[in-house]
């Protein structure tokens, strides 16, 4: 699967949690009564920034039973839902913020609406530079960028930082394939995002997809069907297969 995009990627932000002990002013707090409701809010964040939407909800729902006043989990389920209950998730959000920190002010900012990809590309941007330290902001700061380049040469800066954060290896090899068209390198990226993050779907999601992508059908059913190991409700690899299987019945049908 792709790196997070749309309402999805616009909430990722704020993983920069003080709770490591480094200084406010270089991670953005995440103000919560419940420590764990904190510690479910970081493993969401983390399926979120690996594109593993399904599991980030449960997590996010749980952090919110600990805790229903949690500014930064309620802005993720805002993202994370549709309708009424977006709706019911970004006005809660908004009000939660009102006596947070400045970062989580700001961050609360990305769910209006009315925002062009321009606003909310300077938010990420002032957000990044509040906040340094932070994973997830640089992330999205990097998702952000207005071309694949500046997204490149962004993730670069973040990789020399952060070596061994495991999604933006995905991002590296995305940007390989798709851009640069640069197979050799895509899949080495793609092999070390696997190596980093072993237990996830979203790896074994995009292995699959870039065998797709250049034609090999044996080693793409392999790799989602790893996907699916990992986690049975993975939806992505479940449309990729599905599709996978509709298209070898259509061609078994015209033979």
């Amino acid at each position: 699967m792709k790196q997070l995009t749309g309402s999805i990627c616009t909430m990722l932000i704020m993983l920069c949690l003080s709770m490591h002990g480094l200084s406010q002013d270089k991670k953005m707090t995440w103000t919560t009564k419940s420590k764990q409701a904190k510690e479910l809010a970081l493993s969401g964040s983390s399926h979120l920034m690996n594109a593993e939407a399904e599991q980030a909800f449960t997590d996010f729902s749980a952090a919110l039973k600990l805790d229903p006043d949690f500014t930064v989990a309620l802005v993720f389920m805002s993202n994370l839902t549709r309708g009424e209950a977006r709706k019911m998730y970004t006005e809660k959000a908004l009000k939660s913020a009102a006596n947070k920190t400045a970062g989580e002010k700001l961050f609360v900012t990305l769910l209006n609406e009315k925002n062009t990809p321009d606003q909310n590309r300077d938010i990420w941007a002032k957000l990044h530079s509040m906040f340094p330290d932070g994973e997830i902001i640089g992330d999205r700061y990097v998702q952000t960028r207005a071309t694949p380049e500046e997204r490149f040469a962004a993730a670069q800066e973040y990789m020399t930082k952060f070596p061994n954060q495991p999604a933006m290896y995905n991002t590296i090899a995305y940007y390989y394939m798709l851009d640069k068209k640069d197979n050799e390198m895509a899949k080495k990226n793609f092999e070390k995002y696997i190596s980093l993050y072993p237990d996830g779907a979203n790896p074994y999601d995009s292995m699959g997809e870039f065998y797709m992508n250049t034609g090999d059908m044996e080693n793409s059913k392999k790799y989602y069907a790893k996907a699916l190991e990992k986690y049975p409700f993975y939806n992505s690899s479940l449309t990729a297969l599905q599709k996978i299987t509709d298209k070898d019945k259509n061609s078994q049908a015209k033979q």
